[in-house]
């Protein structure tokens, strides 16, 4: 009977199964509670905006018409995805042309120098037969309003030949540092011998010594103008002054009209062919700096991605010759749906979220806002076979994201409190 009435043990693989039964689906349960308040947590907002990562593109555009030519000491021409930084030179014309006007207008300098000469000559002649022995006071201001006016001539002559002069000499300073770079590239393979070298250094040296004091000596020639300009000013008030004197004691000619028209007789042809070389000079000056492209100053560090010509190829003014991208501006252009009513301002703050995995999102602002609604692209369509319009937004690109120009984020817009 006590035997009968024994209790049998239940097994430890019953219980291991009950457990399982009973306290696991328990246990999942808690924990999807658990990941669920964790992920709602992390996103308390639906993302209402889809934005694309943009960075600052600049097209490099020809300025002149010409051919592109090889930079100097470089093995290869830039090409896609080469970096590149600001005042980086990128793109050189072919400069025979404008050589051989800066030779052209130099000569044709000399020439007007030669007329000037001689019309100053003839002037001091005429007004010296129409003297005679005479002492007369008209004579004499015309003699010195020549003189001025010749000196301020010589002056503006001065100025627009030395400015030559310089072009020149920076056209020969370039030679020589292309054949400098050169050279040692040369001697550095051991293909050239270290007296070249020397040689070669000291005469760029020598022509960059010149360049510097023909530029002291440029800007000694454009004081010297101001000064023969002040001359001439302060010598036609005084001739006003003695006309108003004149008008006082009853004289009905002017002297300053007098002279005007005596010395513009000899002068204004003279004048005329000067004010026009100094023009070209400086068309010249402008063409010669316009053969040379840099990197703009907008970019600090950039990178090529697009290549539309190559050295060798000719290109017309206005035409594109690259195109790089600033990787240090970027920023993020997303849409403000027409149905939503979100109203927005600069500063407001945003969500961005990237949308690969790891997800990771932080905190942003908007940069400036669109002045009108506009079609959003196909890419940040919400479904790309319906069209949807939107008001545009910059936002800043958060700095602890690490995002990639053409990437696309998930934006959440919050109404600024």
């Amino acid at each position: 009977m006590a035997a009968a009435s024994k209790r049998i043990r239940t097994p430890l693989k019953e219980h291991l199964r009950q457990m399982r039964y009973q306290l696991i689906p328990v246990l999942v349960f808690l924990f999807g509670i658990y990941a669920i308040v964790l992920l709602w947590g992390k996103h308390t907002e639906l993302p209402n905006g889809i934005g694309a990562v943009k960075a600052l593109r600049v097209d490099i555009v020809s300025p002149v018409d010409g051919v592109l030519v090889a930079l100097p000491n470089m093995d290869k021409p830039l090409d896609m995805f080469d970096p590149v930084s600001e005042g980086q030179l990128i793109c050189k014309f072919d400069d025979t042309a404008v050589n051989a006007t800066i030779i052209t207008l130099q000569a044709e300098l000399k020439q007007i120098t030669a007329q000037l000469a001689a019309t100053n000559a003839e002037m001091k002649m005429q007004f010296a037969e129409r003297r005679g022995d005479k002492s007369d006071r008209r004579q004499s201001l015309l003699d010195d309003a020549r003189r001025l006016a010749i000196d301020l001539e010589k002056r503006k002559l001065d100025v627009a030949d030395r400015t030559i002069d310089i072009e020149t000499g920076r056209i020969a300073l370039k030679r020589y540092a292309e054949k400098l770079a050169i050279v040692k590239e040369l001697v550095a393979q051991k293909l050239d011998t270290p007296y070249v070298l020397s040689d070669t250094q000291l005469r760029h040296d020598v022509q960059a010594k010149e360049l510097a004091e023909q530029q002291k000596t440029l800007i000694a020639a454009k004081a010297l103008e101001v000064e023969a300009q002040a001359r001439v000013d302060k010598f036609a008030k005084m001739i006003r002054e003695e006309d108003i004197l004149r008008a006082a004691q009853g004289a009905t000619d002017s002297l300053a009209v007098t002279i005007h028209e005596e010395i513009d007789v000899f002068l204004k042809p003279i004048e005329a062919s000067i004010a026009r070389q100094r023009a070209l000079v400086n068309e010249a000056l402008l063409e010669r700096k316009s053969l040379e492209i840099r990197v703009p100053k907008i970019i600090s560090t950039g990178t090529i991605v697009e290549v539309y010509k190559m050295p060798g190829q000719a290109v017309r003014a206005g035409e594109p010759i690259m195109r790089i991208a600033n990787l240090d501006r970027m920023y993020i252009v997303s849409y403000v749906r027409q149905p939503n009513r979100i109203s927005l301002e600069v500063k407001t703050p945003v969500g961005v979220q990237v949308r690969t995995i790891p997800i990771r999102a932080s905190k942003s602002t908007i940069v400036s806002i669109g002045p009108q609604i506009e079609s959003i692209p196909t890419r940040q369509l919400r479904d790309p076979k319906v069209p949807e319009w939107g008001l545009p937004v910059k936002i800043e690109v958060p700095r602890d994201l690490p995002l990639t120009p053409g990437e696309l984020v998930n934006i959440t817009f919050q109404e600024k409190p």
